[in-house]
Parts: structure tokens; sequence; C-alpha cells
């Protein structure tokens, strides 16, 4: 792929690493960061601070020839640190192997490549100025701010430039982007000592967020439904606690896939994984209804898109769930084959200053023969899903169900599958919708998927998020249909008010 990298430039540095690591009879893995990101940040109207920042390094993990790896980083990349880098990751190698820690021999298994994966951004990095974001981010705020006097509103934009080449003994040389950028706003409405706090976002891979006009809209129309949410919630009531039948937006779904089942399919912890069994993953097994597949893999244009993996492995998209069955696991090179698994090329980092582990990028929950929607996601009304649901005979007339929206982060056990997860706000679906606090909706991740009758709508893929494992984090997204639509089962409930 034609185009110039930021990243092209540290050929010697490369060949540097290169002759220091065959000298001293070491396999390696290379991994050169080139970073820089802005962040402005807009409270009420005012501008609360601006922050841009650099970073450059690279990472070595050097491995001897019966496997035991060490590592080693710095801030710099240059030819002339190449030896005493190499050097003082050989050490580490070598103290790990009188130790007689863990070994692994996968990296001399693989064949070389020379990947290159070069977007075509229509608004990179650079395309405004720090003055004309700012304007552009006050003129946004300002808009909600001045909805209703009880709102109170935060504006944060992020936008990222970052490139990696990665290099490996074998002759592997490959080099890839990975831009993105958000505008996340934060709603926080008061009334009567009562505090509501929801959030629209809208992520994307550069400036075009702020500036085309079809994306510019669309965050409006988030923005409002969320701002009008937080209002309405101050009147709202709780919920009885127990057992629904449900409809989740796909923001919450992206939560059940990501959260609680797509951590268990990540290879490296097949010891405590629900989806494991003695190391191995439990493929064949039925995991999810027949019409439910899960898939994961990089998508052009996402905000967490990484064609490339850190060990320099193309990054496949894997069909962890096929017709409700468990066929495959998101492997990098050090897990795959403990699992019992085909490598697929997921291992991430945050910075050059990490190890790799298996991770995820965008996560999807895809259900055979989704219910038909012509409107876009923003513009369906909790009304409108009812209608749906009731022409399409997946619901009966006055049956009660529950509509949750909004995904607000939640814990796991990747042991038990159990999930708590936290919503914006809940509705009682009909002719006229009834709002309801939000509630904790909780369960076991294999009832949940074992449970969903149907998709609505087309796909939608990017609920953002940041993937935190292993003290590291990477930016995530996923989601499903606009809408799922999940039975009522005993082992997944709403809390809220006890029934008494």
């Amino acid at each position: 792929m034609t185009g110039i990298l930021r990243v092209d430039s540290y050929n010697q540095t490369i060949q540097a690493i290169r002759n220091a690591t065959a000298q001293a009879g070491l396999g390696y893995i290379l991994r050169i960061q080139d970073k820089k990101e802005t962040m402005v940040k807009v409270n009420n109207k005012d501008v609360e601070g601006i922050a841009t920042s650099f970073l450059k390094g690279m990472g070595i993990q050097v491995f001897t020839p019966d496997g035991y790896t060490g590592f080693a980083s710095t801030d710099r990349i240059e030819p002339l640190i190449a030896g005493n880098l190499v050097e003082l990751a050989c050490k580490l190698a070598k103290k790990v192997q009188e130790k007689q820690g863990e070994n692994n021999k996968a990296i001399y298994k693989l064949s070389p490549t020379r990947e290159r994966s070069i977007l075509k951004l229509k608004y990179p990095y650079g395309s405004l100025d720090l003055n004309e974001i700012e304007k552009r981010l006050k003129e946004v705020n300002s808009e909600l701010t001045e909805l209703d006097p009880r709102l109170s509103v935060r504006t944060v934009f992020r936008v990222v430039d970052e490139e990696w080449r990665i290099a490996r003994q074998d002759g592997t040389d490959s080099s890839f982007m990975t831009p993105r950028s958000f505008i996340y706003n934060i709603f926080t409405a008061k009334e009567r000592g009562k505090t509501i706090t929801t959030d629209s976002n809208l992520p994307g891979s550069d400036l075009s967020i702020l500036i085309q006009p079809d994306l510019v809209r669309k965050l409006k129309i988030k923005s409002i439904a969320a701002a009008k949410l937080a209002l309405n919630l101050l009147t709202a009531r709780p919920i009885k606690s127990g057992s629904y039948k449900m409809v989740v937006d796909y923001a919450l779904a992206k939560g059940l896939a990501h959260e609680a089942f797509g951590h268990a399919a990540e290879t490296d912890g097949m010891e405590s994984s629900i989806l494991g069994k003695n190391g191995k993953m439990r493929l064949g097994e039925k995991v999810a209804a027949d019409i439910v597949s899960i898939v994961d893999g990089p998508l052009e244009g996402d905000y967490a898109y990484q064609p490339i993996s850190a060990n320099g492995i193309k990054r496949e998209t894997v069909h962890i769930v096929k017709d409700g069955i468990l066929r495959a696991g998101l492997a990098d090179l050090f897990s795959a084959e403990a699992a019992g698994v085909p490598l697929t090329g997921a291992g991430r980092v945050e910075t050059c200053h990490f190890l790799p582990l298996a991770r995820m990028s965008n996560i999807r929950i895809e259900v055979k023969d989704p219910v038909l929607v012509e409107k876009e996601f923003e513009e369906i009304t909790p009304e409108i899903i009812y209608k749906k649901l009731l022409h399409s005979g997946l619901i009966r007339e006055n049956e009660e169900v529950l509509y949750l929206t909004g995904y607000q982060g939640g814990q796991v056990n990747p042991a038990s599958g159990k999930f708590v997860f936290n919503c914006s706000g809940i509705y009682r679906l009909g002719e006229t919708a009834l709002l309801y606090q939000p509630a904790i909706f909780s369960g076991n991740v294999l009832s949940a998927l074992n449970s969903i009758v149907a998709g609505i709508g087309p796909l939608k893929t990017d609920a953002m998020g940041t993937c935190g494992k292993m003290f590291q984090g990477v930016p995530s997204s996923g989601g499903s249909h606009y809408f799922l639509l999940i039975d009522k089962n005993p082992e997944i409930t709403i809390g809220g008010e006890i029934d008494e």
C-alpha cells in the first residue's frame, strides 16, 4: 500500500536491533510507536482544559533459543541505543531461564510478513487548528447547555494520530495506523436535591466528527435525546425488581458481548474462563441460541481499528460463536497453542512500554433474520420499538416488556459468567412508554445469550469504550443489531425496588 508513515524513518534503528540480536543469537519482536493526540474539554460554555501530548518509543522483546523472554523499552528510537536495549532484555531473559520461568517457542514457528495499512482519512489530525476545534466544541456545548436551565453539560473531545511498526527476526516488517477520535457529552440534571447523569458520544477515526454535517447532526440528535432522558429521569419511579422479557439497545449488547463473553474468549485466560476446561477452550459446545453468532475483528474507520497485531501478525475476523456454537477463540501468539485453538492475531498493547495481551477489537452480536427497520437508530423511540415488535409477532399486545437503553459499565466474573451491568434508563413498552429509573441488569451470560429471541434493525457497531486488562487500556468498540429481544429468564434480572 502506497503512502508515507512517520515510522518509515526508523530503518537504521531496526537494522541496529537486527544486528544486535543476531550477534546474541536471539529471536525478537520490536515494537515502534509514534503517537500524538489532542484533547479539549468544555464545561458549561467555558473551556476547561486543552492538552496536546506526544509519545515516541520502542519496546524490544527478545527470546532465547529455548523460548525464554525478556523485555526492555525506551522513549528514544535511535540506532545508538539498540545494543544496550537488546543487552538489557537479554539479561532479563537469561534470569527467567535461571529461575526456570515460563518459556514459549511460538515465535520461531511464524512465517515472515510484510503488511502495510495506511488509511485515507478525510480530515486527518491537523486539519483544524486548536482555535477552530475550541470554537466548534464551544458551539456544541453552548447549544446543549441552553436546552434547559436544570442542565449542566461537559463536552470532551479527543483525537489521536497513532502509528506502529513491528519487526521480527524472521524478516517481518509491518506498519499500520490506528487513528481515532470521539466527542463525549456528559449531562447532569439537577432539581430539588436530585441529580441524574446521562451521556452521549460520537466516535470516529479523524476530525470528521467535528466537520462533516451528517456526523454533526447525528451527535446533536443523540445528545438532545440523552439530555431529555436526564431531565425526565428526575421524576421517574424505580422499577420492581424481577425477571422480565426485555429489549436492550446495541450499546448494552456490546457490553454483554465484550465484558461478559469476549474476555472469556481470550485464550490467555482459559484456566479461569467459563469457556475453558483444563486450560483448553470448549470448542463445539452450545453457548447461545441457534440464531446467535458473535464476531470480533477490525473494521476500517472504527474507533478501535487495528489491522495488525502487536506481534506483527495480521489480525483476523473471528467467528467466536457461529449459530450458537463456540467455534474459535481470540488467540494471541503465546496462548493459542495451549488453549487448543488456531492463532488469530489477537495481541494488542496500550503502548510500546507494555507486553501484548489477547484482546478484542470490535466485537458484535449478530442474529439471523433480523426484523427490518427503515429509520436510523437515533430516530427510533420506545413507542416505535413497541409497534415494530407487535407487528412482527414477537410480543403480544399489553405484554410486559422492558426496554433498557445505554450501557454505563459493570462487572463480570469470567469464571462463572455472572455479570452486573448498569444502564441509563428503563422503559415499559406500550403505545405510550413509561420511563423508570435506571437499575442493575444482571445474570449469567450463557443464559442471556441462549435467551435472545430476535435482532431488530441492521448492525450498529460504534458503541465505544476503553478495555482495561492487566493495567493496560486499549480502545474498544462493538454492538449488535439496533436492538436485541431477550426472553424472560429467571437467571436474568432487573434490580430496583424490592417487591415485598
